[in-house]
Protein backbone atom coordinates (compact mmCIF):
# COMPACT_ATOMS: atom_id res chain seq x y z
CA UNK A 1 0.00 0.00 0.00
CA UNK A 2 1.32 3.44 -0.90
CA UNK A 3 0.73 6.83 0.65
CA UNK A 4 1.85 9.92 -1.20
CA UNK A 5 3.50 12.72 0.70
CA UNK A 6 2.10 15.72 -1.20
CA UNK A 7 1.55 15.96 -4.92
CA UNK A 8 3.14 19.34 -5.67
CA UNK A 9 6.26 18.14 -7.52
CA UNK A 10 7.55 15.02 -9.17
CA UNK A 11 10.26 14.86 -6.50
CA UNK A 12 7.78 14.26 -3.67
CA UNK A 13 8.48 10.97 -1.98
CA UNK A 14 6.24 7.97 -1.87
CA UNK A 15 6.28 6.13 1.43
CA UNK A 16 5.53 2.44 1.50
CA UNK A 17 3.53 1.58 4.58
CA UNK A 18 4.03 -1.86 6.04
CA UNK A 19 1.15 -4.15 6.91
CA UNK A 20 1.96 -3.48 10.58
CA UNK A 21 1.55 0.29 10.08
CA UNK A 22 -1.66 -0.11 8.10
CA UNK A 23 -3.27 -2.43 10.64
CA UNK A 24 -2.21 -0.49 13.74
CA UNK A 25 -2.24 3.07 12.43
CA UNK A 26 1.20 3.79 13.85
CA UNK A 27 4.85 3.44 12.78
CA UNK A 28 6.93 0.31 13.10
CA UNK A 29 8.61 0.17 16.51
CA UNK A 30 12.28 1.05 16.68
CA UNK A 31 14.91 -0.83 18.67
CA UNK A 32 14.65 1.61 21.61
CA UNK A 33 10.85 1.39 21.49
CA UNK A 34 11.03 -2.40 21.64
CA UNK A 35 13.55 -2.38 24.47
CA UNK A 36 11.40 0.01 26.52
CA UNK A 37 8.30 -2.10 25.85
CA UNK A 38 10.15 -5.22 26.97
CA UNK A 39 11.41 -3.43 30.10
CA UNK A 40 7.89 -2.27 30.92
CA UNK A 41 6.53 -5.80 30.60
CA UNK A 42 9.24 -7.04 32.93
CA UNK A 43 8.69 -4.19 35.42
CA UNK A 44 4.94 -4.88 35.42
CA UNK A 45 5.38 -8.65 35.85
CA UNK A 46 5.05 -8.34 39.65
CA UNK A 47 1.43 -7.28 39.04
CA UNK A 48 0.39 -10.24 36.85
CA UNK A 49 -1.58 -11.89 39.65
CA UNK A 50 -3.76 -8.79 40.01
CA UNK A 51 -3.95 -7.54 36.41
CA UNK A 52 -3.77 -8.79 32.84
CA UNK A 53 -0.95 -6.97 31.03
CA UNK A 54 -1.65 -7.09 27.30
CA UNK A 55 0.76 -5.88 24.58
CA UNK A 56 -0.41 -4.72 21.14
CA UNK A 57 -4.08 -5.70 21.54
CA UNK A 58 -6.69 -3.84 19.50
CA UNK A 59 -9.30 -1.84 21.37
CA UNK A 60 -12.49 -0.86 19.59
CA UNK A 61 -14.70 1.93 20.91
CA UNK A 62 -17.61 3.35 18.88
CA UNK A 63 -16.11 2.12 15.61
CA UNK A 64 -12.67 3.61 16.34
CA UNK A 65 -9.79 1.12 16.66
CA UNK A 66 -6.75 1.82 18.85
CA UNK A 67 -3.68 -0.38 19.25
CA UNK A 68 -1.76 0.77 22.33
CA UNK A 69 1.64 -0.64 23.14
CA UNK A 70 0.37 -2.06 26.45
CA UNK A 71 -2.94 -2.29 28.29
CA UNK A 72 -3.48 -3.00 31.96
CA UNK A 73 -6.85 -4.66 32.55
CA UNK A 74 -8.67 -6.24 35.43
CA UNK A 75 -7.46 -9.84 35.68
CA UNK A 76 -8.95 -11.93 32.85
CA UNK A 77 -9.42 -15.66 32.64
CA UNK A 78 -8.01 -17.28 29.56
CA UNK A 79 -10.69 -18.94 27.44
CA UNK A 80 -8.72 -21.14 25.05
CA UNK A 81 -11.81 -22.00 22.98
CA UNK A 82 -13.07 -18.44 22.44
CA UNK A 83 -10.36 -15.98 21.52
CA UNK A 84 -10.89 -12.28 20.78
CA UNK A 85 -9.04 -10.06 18.31
CA UNK A 86 -10.41 -6.81 19.76
CA UNK A 87 -11.45 -5.71 23.22
CA UNK A 88 -14.51 -3.50 23.43
CA UNK A 89 -14.24 -2.97 27.18
CA UNK A 90 -11.89 -0.22 28.31
CA UNK A 91 -8.74 -1.29 30.12
CA UNK A 92 -7.84 0.47 33.36
CA UNK A 93 -4.61 1.85 31.94
CA UNK A 94 -3.23 2.35 28.45
CA UNK A 95 0.50 2.73 27.82
CA UNK A 96 1.81 4.30 24.61
CA UNK A 97 5.51 4.52 23.79
CA UNK A 98 6.39 7.51 21.62
CA UNK A 99 8.32 6.83 18.42
CA UNK A 100 10.58 9.52 16.92
CA UNK A 101 8.31 9.88 13.88
CA UNK A 102 5.12 10.50 15.90
CA UNK A 103 3.93 13.98 16.77
CA UNK A 104 2.29 14.64 20.10
CA UNK A 105 -1.00 15.60 18.43
CA UNK A 106 -1.45 11.87 17.70
CA UNK A 107 -1.34 11.13 21.42
CA UNK A 108 -3.64 14.03 22.26
CA UNK A 109 -6.35 12.50 20.05
CA UNK A 110 -5.76 9.03 21.46
CA UNK A 111 -5.86 10.35 25.01
CA UNK A 112 -9.25 11.98 24.41
CA UNK A 113 -10.60 8.77 22.86
CA UNK A 114 -9.30 6.59 25.67
CA UNK A 115 -10.74 8.77 28.44
CA UNK A 116 -14.05 9.21 26.61
CA UNK A 117 -14.40 5.43 26.57
CA UNK A 118 -13.56 4.71 30.19
CA UNK A 119 -9.77 4.35 30.44
CA UNK A 120 -8.73 5.53 33.92
CA UNK A 121 -5.03 6.32 33.37
CA UNK A 122 -2.75 6.85 30.39
CA UNK A 123 1.04 6.62 30.36
CA UNK A 124 2.95 8.32 27.58
CA UNK A 125 6.47 6.91 27.60
CA UNK A 126 9.17 9.00 25.95
CA UNK A 127 12.34 6.94 25.36
CA UNK A 128 14.33 9.95 24.12
CA UNK A 129 13.68 11.96 27.31
CA UNK A 130 13.61 8.82 29.47
CA UNK A 131 10.40 9.98 31.09
CA UNK A 132 6.80 8.92 31.53
CA UNK A 133 3.89 11.35 31.56
CA UNK A 134 1.01 9.95 33.61
CA UNK A 135 -2.42 11.32 32.70
CA UNK A 136 -5.75 10.80 34.47
CA UNK A 137 -9.14 12.08 33.29
CA UNK A 138 -9.58 14.44 36.27
CA UNK A 139 -6.21 16.21 36.04
CA UNK A 140 -5.44 18.99 33.58
CA UNK A 141 -1.67 18.41 33.71
CA UNK A 142 0.16 15.10 33.60
CA UNK A 143 2.52 13.95 36.29
CA UNK A 144 5.91 13.65 34.55
CA UNK A 145 8.36 11.20 36.07
CA UNK A 146 12.00 10.93 35.00
CA UNK A 147 13.55 9.62 38.23
CA UNK A 148 12.38 7.70 41.25
CA UNK A 149 9.14 5.79 41.52
CA UNK A 150 6.27 5.94 39.06
CA UNK A 151 3.05 5.53 41.05
CA UNK A 152 -0.27 5.07 39.28
CA UNK A 153 -2.97 5.81 41.84
CA UNK A 154 -5.63 4.16 39.63
CA UNK A 155 -4.05 0.71 39.77
CA UNK A 156 -1.69 1.04 42.71
CA UNK A 157 1.17 0.08 40.42
CA UNK A 158 4.58 1.35 41.52
CA UNK A 159 7.68 0.82 39.41
CA UNK A 160 11.13 2.41 39.56
CA UNK A 161 11.52 4.52 36.45
CA UNK A 162 15.09 3.28 36.12
CA UNK A 163 13.72 -0.23 35.40
CA UNK A 164 11.96 1.11 32.32
CA UNK A 165 15.01 2.82 30.84
CA UNK A 166 17.86 0.50 31.93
Amino acid sequence: MYETKGMSTMQDTVEILSQYELERGKPMPSKNHSLVQSNLLYALSDYRTKFSILPELSLEFSGQVYVPDLCICEKMKIDWLNDETKLTTAPLTVIEIASPSQGYEVFEEKLKGYFLNGVKSFWLVNPFLQSIALFTPNEQKPQVISTGLLTDEVTGIKIPIEKVFE
